[in-house]
């Protein structure tokens, strides 16, 4: 058992999670896709996740716009893959619970039973008007969630058909088979932060995503990380993983990593993806922290940058290990370059930090 899990996130957006127009970055074709989730495997990791976006947030590139949808990427991955987990991020408000919970049952079946299921309740007002509905607010967004949840569960689980009446959904004589083959269910993961999304992480999901801000005291994000744990466990009876998301730039020098870094995310960033965050994701001053809160935005998403050499990157997971964190999803400018540096530079250092067993 790895004391520290990984995974990969967003190989399914052309550009991955960083907004720039330099030509290293990841492009999207299904033989890099497969060529990605193959190194994964060799990596080790564990899990590899999609990200879930119906319209893309503006610029040059049209940050995230174009991109294979999670369901059939885990479908298709599952295939071509052996021992990872293999998640599909699915947006609730745009698929009926029946059609999903069919769709991932196949994904589940292709891959042998390691699916697993990202549930996210959306964001993004402009994706809800292009799909003709208005965006629900944030805590109904999640009261939609939970029962759409409980319908899937009970797609899952039960063998002869139910009834459903709630505030949301009404199902007569649902039901649907075959049955998922990881058992109770395939494995949910959720990134709620707020209040009302740390208790629906708390209450439903077996990987619970939290975000980490530049230069928060590791102190401060053990004792969140054990307040979250806690809520599970004293309210629910529950417990469950903790993970972050990381951006990675690994080179032999700190000066060489940012200097890539610099390069990719300002010299060719794709500044006018700024023009579409909300003022509070995106301060707009010249001081060291608004340069690197939009940084985080282009490069990442809000993750945690891990921009440095091997040792300090290993240094830092040991550190986010150390607070109470499971797992971290990577991602990379270009994740086949990214991977084989992983695996020559890191990996080896993880071993002997006792990160990792291989």
């Amino acid at each position: 058992m790895n004391r520290l899990k990984l995974g990969i996130f967003g190989s399914n957006l052309d550009g991955g999670f960083t907004a720039t127009t330099a030509p290293e970055r990841h492009r999207l074709d299904w033989p890099t896709v497969k060529r990605v989730a193959g190194l994964a495997e060799q990596a080790g990791f564990e899990i590899q996740v999609p990200l879930a976006r119906w319209k893309g947030l503006g610029g040059v590139t049209d940050y995230c716009g174009t991109n294979y949808e999670g369901l059939s990427w885990a479908t298709g991955v599952g295939a071509v893959t052996e021992r990872a987990q293999i998640f599909a991020t699915v947006h609730v408000p745009v698929i009926h619970p029946i059609v999903a919970a069919k769709q991932m049952v196949t994904a589940d079946h292709v891959s042998g039973g390691r699916f697993g299921l990202n549930l996210v309740c959306g964001w993004f007002p402009p994706e809800f008007a292009m799909f003709g509905s208005p965006m629900m607010d944030h805590d109904s967004r999640y009261r939609y969630a939970a029962e759409w949840l409980d319908i899937v569960k009970l797609l899952w689980t039960r063998d002869e058909p139910f009834d459903f009446e709630g505030d949301f959904f009404r199902i007569e004589k649902g039901e649907s088979n075959p049955k998922p083959l990881g058992k109770p269910h395939p494995p949910i993961m959720q990134a709620g932060q707020s209040g009302t999304g740390a208790r629906f992480a708390a209450k439903y999901a077996d990987m619970a995503f939290q975000s980490v801000s530049e230069g928060e005291p590791m102190e401060d994000i053990r004792r969140r990380f054990a307040d979250l744990r806690k809520l599970g466990r004293e309210e629910f009876g529950r417990s469950f993983e903790i993970w972050l998301a990381a951006w990675v730039i690994c080179r032999p020098t700190e000066a060489e990593a940012n200097r890539f870094r610099d390069y990719v995310l300002e010299e060719q960033g794709d500044l006018a993806v700024l023009d579409a965050m909300p003022p509070n994701l995106v301060p707009r001053g010249d001081d060291p922290a608004s340069r690197l809160a939009r940084q985080k935005v282009l490069g990442g998403f809000g993750g945690v940058h891990l921009v440095g050499t091997p040792a300090q990157i290993v240094d830092r997971l040991a550190e986010f290990s150390a607070a109470g964190a499971d797992g971290v999803v990577l991602t990379f400018v270009n994740y086949e370059e990214g991977l084989a540096t992983w695996m020559r530079d890191v990996a080896p250092l993880m071993v002997q930090a006792g990160l990792r067993s291989v």
